[in-house]
């Protein structure tokens, strides 16, 4: 008998998945949470009001280009353009495809006519939510614009990188978080991990002093719960869900057979360290006796020194 969806599961949608993430914010009936994550996020001095989904599949001039889709792909209505990722499995390539999407969605906006002029590039903002670390002593959040290289001057804001690494939000509760877009992505993270029912998250958000508008868009966010899908929807997304376990399992496994092989190869080099050392200690020791033989046989102890390797103070003393 076919599962109902309305008796599996009734928890929020888990947006660490491509499916969750895209049906949370990639879908035109959801765009309202795409905006206030922008706004949340990048605080723009005139609020963004609208977007455009665009295709996201990044298409060059030529075939031999490599294929690119990206999870979420929209423009508002200057033009900007706003590339977000969501990523779970460690990528140490990761800052080169964002840097290679971002520039991607840059050439597209040339045009092939002769009043178009480089003055009509706008801007462009890859924004990646990487649910791992890729550097040591990592923040949350670091942007990255064409800056002078003590970076007081900015050279360009036409394009700017934000990697948001989500292991590093400590926060245990909405209020401990110190930022509005943390907010967010702390309730994104629960939603992931299971952390609260959908009643206790809205509990937070309401008692939330902030402007009614944001809070809003965390009540949206919240309430998209698995139990809406329809019977196509739900089977899509268990077999993304299912994708992300096993990938989130194989790297759990791969990350702590690389620490095991550490230790290991830490073990044994401390082994062959010590049996490198019981080798020294023969060795001295059999020189020992054949300088105690060579001296009692009344030797030069500058001979038995170059001899045996031993100090003449180790010599006399024997």
């Amino acid at each position: 008998m076919e599962r109902s969806v309305q008796n599996v599961r009734r928890g929020p949608i888990n947006p660490f998945i491509d499916w969750g993430f895209k049906y949370l914010f990639g879908r035109e009936e959801n765009k309202d949470l795409l905006v206030g994550f922008l706004n949340l996020l990048l605080e723009p001095d005139v609020a963004i009001q609208d977007i455009r989904y665009l295709n996201t599949e990044l298409l060059g001039d030529s075939p031999d280009l490599k294929r690119c889709v990206v999870d979420v792909l929209a423009s508002d209505a200057e033009g900007n353009r706003y590339l977000i990722e969501m990523q779970n499995a460690s990528d140490r390539s990761m800052r080169q495809r964002l840097g290679y999407y971002a520039c991607r969605l840059i050439d597209q906006m040339s045009q092939h006519s002769q009043d178009w002029d480089y003055g009509q590039i706008k801007r462009v903002y890859a924004i990646c939510l990487m649910n791992y670390t890729y550097q040591k002593n990592p923040m949350l959040r670091n942007d990255f614009q064409l800056r002078s290289h003590d970076g007081s001057r900015l050279f360009s804001d036409l394009l700017t990188i934000i990697p948001l690494h989500l292991p590093c939000i400590k926060a245990r509760s909405v209020a401990e978080c110190r930022k509005s877009y943390e907010v967010l992505l702390f309730l994104l993270q629960a939603m992931n991990k299971r952390m609260a029912t959908k009643e206790e998250l809205l509990a937070e958000v309401n008692g939330m002093n902030l402007p009614e508008q944001m809070k809003e868009t965390f009540r949206r966010v919240i309430n998209t719960v698995e139990s809406e899908l329809t019977a196509e929807q739900w089977r899509d997304y268990e077999l993304d869900l299912d994708k992300y376990q096993r990938t989130m399992s194989e790297y759990r496994t791969a990350r702590e057979e690389g620490r095991e092989a550490g230790r290991e190869e830490g073990r044994e080099e401390g082994r062959e360290e010590g049996r490198e050392e019981g080798r020294k200690q023969g060795r001295t020791e059999r020189a020992r006796e054949i300088a105690k033989a060579l001296k009692d046989r009344g030797v030069d102890i500058d001979l038995i020194s170059d001899s045996t390797g031993l100090s003449k103070d180790e010599i006399l003393a024997l």
